[in-house]
């Protein structure tokens, strides 16, 4: 009876070590797969915002020569360049500022690791539902 017992106390410490073992191989396969999900995103935001950059950077050069010639354009209408071209500013700093409130206003973030996010609350519930 003895040698049962001692059979099945080493029998439930080997469950438990596997049991340990495998929570630990699982918790390490969801921290590399988020890993992996942050490096991908963060080479595919880097990217993106390479190109926004150069984007913006030609898209404003542009646009500083058109609202120079709008400028210069009310200017001859209003009889004063200066004039013409602090009109023109100044719409340019009130349509700012209403974008920039816009955009802060609808501002929202995304989530990061969605597939991580997803793996690791599916495996909550696994663990409460009994293993």
């Amino acid at each position: 009876m003895t040698t049962r017992h001692v059979g099945e106390s080493v029998g439930l410490v080997e469950l438990a070590t596997r049991v340990v073992a495998d929570l630990r191989r699982l918790i390490d396969q969801r921290l590399e797969l988020l890993r992996a999900e942050l490096t991908q995103e963060a080479t595919r935001l880097s990217k993106n915002l390479g190109m926004l950059v150069a984007g913006a950077v030609g898209a404003g050069v542009g646009v500083a020569f058109l609202l120079l010639a709008l400028g210069l354009w009310v200017g001859y209408l209003v009889g004063s360049t200066p004039g013409g071209l602090a009109i023109v500013g100044g719409g340019l700093a009130v349509a700012g500022v209403g974008l920039g409130l816009l955009a802060i206003k609808n501002l929202e973030w995304q989530r990061l690791a969605r597939e991580t996010g997803r793996e690791l609350r599916r495996d909550a519930q696994w663990i409460r539902d009994g293993v």
